[in-house]
């Protein structure tokens, strides 16, 4: 695997890689060393079946050797499929890309940190390329900028007719002010 951008780290490789193929070197790295940790099999850790993983990373990282591709999809959480159903809603494209990165983002919304720091992203920057580069409809609808995790759980709620809803862990963060500081 060839390296990620700036602090996401991953085996390196002579060649450059485009965009997308960054994004999904940083994911995929990051996934493998939480399993490396103990923290569950990448289906887990991403939310896809062994297919969608071996399909994805044919696609932006072809030739990277990945375990578990034997397993079934995990189960998601109601709170995952609303988010995933939300992303792809809103979305704008139906593409086998745009469904898998929908999956992934709602599994990563639940860990506790940043969105883009449970990806393996270097940064928030990073994270918005890629939304506007895979799901350009979704970029659209976050026209305030909101911290994506913050506009998953607030476009829920409003659909829900809440008035505010907090993300999973946003209680125990120490940038929860920066995140709900007046838009």
């Amino acid at each position: 695997m060839r390296p990620c951008p700036e602090t996401c780290s991953a085996p390196a490789s002579p060649a450059p890689l485009a965009a997308g193929e960054a994004d999904y070197a940083c994911i995929l790295g990051h996934a493998m060393a939480e399993r490396a940790a103990g923290q569950g099999p990448l289906t887990e850790r991403l939310g896809l079946s062994g297919a969608d993983l071996a399909a994805l990373r044919d696609l932006f990282v072809p030739g990277l050797e990945l375990p578990d591709l034997d397993r079934p999809a995990p189960v998601a959480s109601a709170e995952e499929q609303a988010i995933t159903l939300l992303i792809l809603w809103r979305a704008g494209v139906a593409t086998p890309q745009a469904r898998w990165l929908a999956m992934i983002l709602a599994r990563r919304a639940q860990e506790t940190r940043h969105l883009w720091e449970d990806l393996g992203l270097p940064s928030r920057a990073h994270l918005g390329a890629l939304i506007r580069r895979e799901l350009p409809g979704l970029a659209a609808a976050n026209h305030q900028n909101m911290r994506w995790k913050k506009f998953f759980y607030r476009q829920i709620c409003a659909d829900a007719a809440f008035s505010l809803c907090l993300s999973p862990s946003c209680d125990e963060c120490d940038e929860r002010a920066a995140c709900f500081a007046p838009d």
